[in-house]
């Protein structure tokens, strides 16, 4: 019996999860992360992955213990071995199971040392008759302000991913974002949806016939030397029996004097044909397409799917592979008035589409979320809708184009399955095993639909081990010793034992700020969340067991008439260091003050916009001065140190101002209120003086992290204090011993992602890493690792 169905029964036995029985079952823990390649050891031992893998109890439904992991863009899959499936996942990598088949899925990483795993495409090579070659093609595809790695260009593996070639073109893929490949041997044909910088010559489809050595842009200008021109490109597929056939879309290029509309390649991308007829050509336009998918089936079937504004607007079928096509119905489902697959508007990211592997009529698309009922009349909404949904979760259909107009949708999930089951909202991409199961891709995992072809089918869970989270805001609670986390997708999970990789989740939809306090109430933590924009924002209470106590929603009521908060879709919070009463909420039009946890609420900050996009960049309170506030907007500090509720004044002397660099995190001195220390994207500054003269740390790190920083955390160790950054690859400490401008990397096996947060405990010292894309990590005994050696 598989881990999570032993969870579930132990929960039905107790009414809660048994969290002594639980220990005994995960007494073996996690594996730890591989040590580095390298002879050389950075200081501080290992990190240590703390999941989550997976969450149970997330937003899915009809599925057992439904769990949910991270963000997939996409996945290939075996075209011989069903148990064998590949996965891209957003912003962690790339990852490999051979058991899919099975109840206990188990996964692979193969990509945590490589420059960046922000994956945005991944496809097998077809001319290689073993299938081990699969290139994977870098970009970022965040829900979460499509943050992420380095764009470095393209990984290749020739041994089914035990190794890795980085592949650049000599530089020139560096910077585009990689939304398409199609490997064929030595010739690579990619697409590049949008660059930094963005020009018309930096996107499009791309070539290489020599490996990967040199690249040649292929759409360019009105396409009069490749029949393809300059523009957007969306996608990119190939035809899984002609495998020098290639479809692509092309938008924009009425901008550089060509046309928009559908291309076909029969040259493995050398030269293009436009193939899409006027009814589509409508529909592709410049100013509202947002996206394009295709599917290509196995009988010179072709299907596109065209999205404007956020929805799907068109979809359409050709039986002769791209010579003609035929418009097919929208699905779409009646709740008070008719609803189409993006009731989220969200087509841009959440669009798939894939054609069966036996029926040519037959299509399968997915988009974002479920509606309630009456969601499109406004008139109190509720669920279950039309099908049967009870959530927001996934919503996918399946299309028959043999039907008559009117009636060739079904739903593929609730009414249109056994068990009004669904998966994960928000899909990503589909494909179809050897066995032909179909699997789906979404902002939640991996998941896979049996018996596509009918409503005899259910979904299920292939998540398995996969630790593939979105951490922006992570907590620490000390009496239990656990970790919690705002993440972009699945809410605010909760660790269930220290140090164990199996979470549960609090909240669904997207999490907001976290914060704990362990003071105010002894032997309880009062921990705060939230969903997107501040929504559900609660106080929950726990116990030293990790046991839910129960909870309450501040009333955030705002005193002396000011205005009421605008809510930011991660709205920053912060407790304060020295009297956790106090709390501090960074809103889009103003700061706010709490003297009572959220009951009560004064403006600090009219007109002050904290940072807020995926940052938490508040400093508030610390030993000598409760009342020391600091707050990041833009590339501004704003200060206070006289008595609250005083407000907020702008810090005219920060040197960061001015430079356009996002302060990304301010953190004080725990015990020492007039010494803050603030990063922005690039640098890293610190006042002995709150404030009134500054100097620049950064130091000899961009000669280890030219990247983006990202969060910082104060470690008032025993051996020492210490300051340690977290950056877009990796984590490094400087010791005030060294003036905290000696930087060295933190830890060894901590995947090359985003560390958007950081939080050091004194009582035990250890520090925690969240990451966007690979979960939570802990380092453990970081004064006797790293400072013991005099550094």
């Amino acid at each position: 019996m598989k881990t999570a169905s032993i969870v579930r029964l132990l929960r039905n036995a107790t009414g809660t999860l048994g969290l002594a029985a639980l220990g005994l079952l995960m007494a073996g823990g996690s594996a730890l992360a591989a040590p580095p390649s390298s002879s050389t050891l950075a200081p501080g031992g290992f990190w240590l992955p703390q999941g989550p893998g997976p969450t149970l109890n997330g937003q899915t439904e009809g599925l057992e213990d439904g769990d949910v992991a991270g963000a997939i863009q996409t996945v290939a899959a075996h075209p011989r071995a069903a148990g064998t499936l590949y996965v891209g996942t957003v912003n962690g990598g790339v990852w490999k199971t051979t058991n899919a088949a099975s109840q206990n899925v188990k996964w692979e990483r193969l990509t945590d040392e490589q420059a960046s795993n922000s994956v945005g495409a991944l496809e097998f090579d077809p001319t290689d008759p073993a299938y081990k070659t699969l290139v994977a093609g870098i970009g970022r595809f965040s829900s979460l302000s499509s943050l992420g790695g380095a764009r470095t260009g393209l990984l290749r593996t020739t041994d089914g991913g035990k190794t890795w070639t980085a592949i650049d073109g000599g530089g020139v893929l560096i910077e585009k974002n990689i939304s398409g490949v199609a490997p064929r041997g030595n010739t690579l044909v990619i697409a590049v949806n949008t660059s930094t910088p963005f020009t018309f010559n930096n996107i499009g489809i791309w070539r290489s016939t020599n490996g990967g050595a040199t690249f040649q842009q292929i759409a360019g200008g009105d396409g009069a030397a490749t029949g393809l021109p300059g523009g957007v490109t969306y996608d990119l597929v190939g035809d899984p029996k002609r495998p020098n056939r290639l479809f692509t879309s092309v938008v924009f290029a009425d901008l550089v004097g060509g046309v928009n509309g559908v291309y076909r390649s029969d040259d493995t991308g050398a030269t293009w044909t436009k193939v899409s007829n006027p009814a589509m050509d409508a529909l592709i336009v410049s100013s509202v397409t947002s996206n394009i998918e295709f599917a290509v089936g196995n009988h010179n079937n072709v299907y596109a799917a065209i999205a404007n504004l956020g929805q799907l607007a068109g979809v359409f079928r050709s039986g002769d592979g791209g010579a003609t096509w035929t418009a097919m119905d929208l699905p779409e489902t009646f709740e008070g008035a008719p609803v189409g697959i993006h009731p989220g508007a969200q087509a841009a990211l959440h669009l798939s589409l894939v054609a069966d592997p036996t029926d040519p009529n037959i299509v399968y698309v997915g988009g974002d979320r479920q509606p309630l009922f009456n969601e499109p009349v406004g008139t109190a909404p509720f669920f279950p809708n039309s099908i049967g949904a009870n959530s927001f979760t996934g919503r996918l259909f399946r299309g028959d184009a043999s039907k008559p107009a009117g009636s060739q949708w079904a739903p593929l999930t609730h009414a249109g399955t056994a068990s009004n089951s669904a998966p994960h909202s928000d899909s990503r991409e589909m494909t179809f095993d050897s066995r032909g199961d179909l699997i789906e891709t979404d902002d939640g995992g991996i998941y896979k639909r049996t018996n596509p072809r009918s409503a005899s089918g259910d979904w299920f869970s292939l998540n398995g081990d996969l630790q593939i989270t979105e951490i922006h805001s992570l907590s620490y609670d000390t009496l239990s010793n656990v970790v919690f986390a705002g993440t972009q997708d699945v809410g605010v999970p909760v660790q269930l034992l220290p140090s164990q990789t199996l979470w549960n989740s609090l909240q669904q939809g997207d999490g907001g700020d976290t914060a704990v306090d362990v003071v105010t109430t002894p032997g309880q933590s009062n921990r705060f969340t939230s969903n997107q924009n501040l929504l559900s924002f609660r106080k929950t209470f726990w116990d030293a067991g990790n046991n839910l106590l129960g909870f309450v929603l501040p009333a955030l009521t705002v005193l002396n008439n000011g205005p009421r908060p605008v809510r930011q879709f991660v709205t920053p919070i912060a407790l304060n260091g020295a009297d956790p009463h106090r709390l501090v909420i960074g809103a889009a039009n103003a700061l706010y003050e709490s003297l009572d946890q959220g009951a009560n609420l004064f403006v600090v900050g009219l007109g002050v916009r904290t940072n807020g996009t995926s940052v938490d960049p508040i400093a508030y309170g610390a030993a000598g001065n409760p009342d020391a506030l600091y707050v990041g907007a833009t590339d501004r500090v704003f200060r206070r140190t006289a008595p609250a509720p005083a407000a907020v004044a702008l810090v005219p002397t920060f040197p960061g101002m001015g430079s356009g660099r996002t302060v990304n995190d301010i953190v004080l001195d725990p015990d020492d209120a007039s010494r803050v220390f603030v990063t922005n994207t690039a640098a890293v500054y610190m006042s002995a003086d709150a404030g009134a003269t500054w100097t620049n740390l950064t130091g000899n790190l961009p000669s280890f992290s030219p990247s983006t920083f990202r969060s910082l955390t104060y470690a008032p160790t025993p051996l020492g204090d210490a300051l340690v950054l977290g950056t877009q690859t990796g984590i490094f400490y400087a010791t005030e011993a060294t003036g905290f401008s000696v930087w060295r990397r933190l830890g060894n096996g901590l995947p090359t992602v985003a560390v958007f947060d950081l939080a050091y405990d004194r009582g035990d010292d250890l520090l925690v890493a969240g990451t966007l894309g690979r979960g939570a990590w802990k380092l453990l005994n970081i004064s006797t690792a790293v400072l013991g050696g005099g550094l």
